[in-house]
């Protein structure tokens, strides 16, 4: 005889899935620029400058933790459920929104450095 499943049990599974998927997403995303810039400092060819390619990447897991991390919560919470889950996808949301904007910071450093180059040069 199979056991008997709760009705729940599948999209709750698969939205906890969703929230620790967002959250190393999220860490992934908060480690790509200072991992980026370790780089640059310790090679010989690569510039600190050439580390700012780092920065879309670091957007973009940002913007998908934050997005997937929102979705698990909300449905978690439309679920109702008592055993919580919650949490997990509210400090992904949280390390996401920080993650997007650090590149959103450092993207505007390194275009207010080249515009200051720009206008030396013009000088």
């Amino acid at each position: 005889m199979q056991p008997r499943l709760h009705p729940l049990a599948a999209p709750t599974s698969s939205s906890k899935a969703r929230a620790w998927v967002a959250l190393v997403l999220a860490l992934l995303g908060l480690v790509t620029l200072p991992a980026a810039v370790e780089v640059s400092r310790r090679s010989t060819r690569i510039g600190l400058l050439d580390a700012g390619y780092a920065i879309p990447l670091a957007f973009l897991l940002g913007l998908v933790a934050l997005i997937m991390a929102r979705r698990a919560r909300d449905n978690l919470r439309w679920l109702r459920l008592r055993e919580g889950g919650t949490g997990v996808a509210s400090a992904a949301i949280i390390l996401g929104a920080v993650t997007v904007c650090l590149a959103l910071t450092a993207a505007l450093s390194i275009g207010f450095y080249e515009l200051v180059l720009a206008y030396q040069h013009s000088r």
